[in-house]
């Protein structure tokens, strides 16, 4: 920022392998060779088009603790069919955290080619702790054919004020073709406010998209909402509906994994207006997260290892609930309590949802 003109990058590199097809931010095409010849295309996205439902797919593992890519694969294919807008992977509950990068590009291979064979888009969590490992794996995910990308601020020690401005800089030098979606969190230490975000869009227009807002401090969410309306802001889970109210355009979505209908059905009813049965329906989320999820957490489990309990309550997607050491699954016993409170606590929408997939599948 401090009066730094807009940067309007180059949509292609010099020298690169990664070329993009078209002109124009808004629905530009990553063209990738891959192994048998033929090429895929994985659109650049701009705010406009940012929105709705994506899904936070978990990281699928083998008893080796390899990735499964026959599961993986089979998830983004049950997504598409529940009619998510998006898959992004690599985040929080996709365990980011345990993948070092020659497993981050496998990964991001394999999802980039599954990604485009079907109608969704796709983006790619690259937070770590410094600036090059970030580039790193932007860079990976672009050359997977997955412009679009995650991050939050390197995580172990708060950036200085300085360094928030370089940081972004940075980036951009590295990976001009890159779609930035910010996630706002506490782990990142820094906490940008809603000008902070206008003035960082207007310097970095093409790239700088949106943002995952991972507060629930409604006067937080309104100030970023409200003072940086070019970028697409999504709401998190336990705060969708009311981020929604205030102008967000989707929601990232880890619930898609265990009630993926109910998930769907309560963002189109933010779309049309029915404000007053959304927010029921996020008030029984949120109960359900304090007064049950809240077990696990009290026994200090977090991210990926809640988000693989939350998804073994009703096994619509594909995962044997294993996670990488040191963060380990819950323990069993925890997660049959968990399902029997499930099983009661959700009873009425857990039916629906069985009876709305078995004779509308899509």
């Amino acid at each position: 920022m401090n009066g730094t003109k807009p940067r309007n990058v180059p949509s292609s590199r010099t020298g690169s392998k990664r070329a993009i097809f078209g002109g124009a931010i808004d629905g530009t095409l990553l063209a990738i060779q891959v192994g048998d010849g033929k090429l895929f295309r994985m659109r650049a996205l701009a705010a406009p088009q940012l929105r709705g439902v994506w899904a936070a797919v978990p990281t699928p593992w083998t008893t080796e603790l390899k990735l499964d890519t026959v599961a993986l694969e089979a998830n983004l294919q049950q997504y598409e069919s529940w009619g998510a807008a998006g898959v992004y992977t690599t985040d929080s509950d996709g365990e980011f955290y345990a993948i070092e990068l020659d497993d981050f590009r496998h990964l991001v291979q394999v999802f980039g080619r599954a990604m485009a064979k079907t109608s969704m888009d796709a983006a790619v969590g690259v937070t770590w702790s410094n600036t090059k490992g970030v580039i790193d794996r932007i860079k990976a995910a672009t050359d997977a054919g997955i412009p679009n990308v995650h991050f939050a601020f390197p995580f172990w020690m708060p950036l200085a004020k300085p360094d928030v401005p370089r940081f972004f800089e940075d980036l951009a030098t590295a990976v001009p073709e890159s779609r930035w979606v910010h996630y706002h969190t506490p782990r990142g230490h820094v906490r940008l406010s809603g000008v902070e975000y206008a003035e960082y869009q207007g310097t970095y227009p093409n790239q700088f998209i949106g943002t995952k807002l991972g507060t629930t401090d409604i006067i937080e969410i309104a100030d970023i909402i409200s003072h940086s309306p070019r970028l697409a802001h999504f709401g998190v889970e336990c705060s969708a509906v009311i981020a929604a109210l205030i102008g967000a355009q989707g929601n990232y979505s880890y619930w898609i994994n265990t009630l993926p209908r109910w998930t769907i059905d309560t963002w189109t009813l933010c779309e049309q207006g029915y404000w007053k049965e959304a927010m029921l329906r996020q008030s029984k989320l949120i109960r359900w997260e304090t007064e049950f999820m809240d077990l696990l957490r009290a026994v200090g489990h977090h991210h990926a290892v809640i988000g693989k309990a939350r998804a073994a309550l009703s096994s619509r997607i594909v995962d044997n609930g294993l996670t990488r050491p040191p963060y380990y699954p819950a323990a069993e016993n925890l997660i049959v309590d968990l399902r029997s409170h499930f099983n009661k606590f959700w009873a009425e929408e857990r039916e629906q949802e069985d009876v709305l997939l078995r004779e509308n599948p899509r």
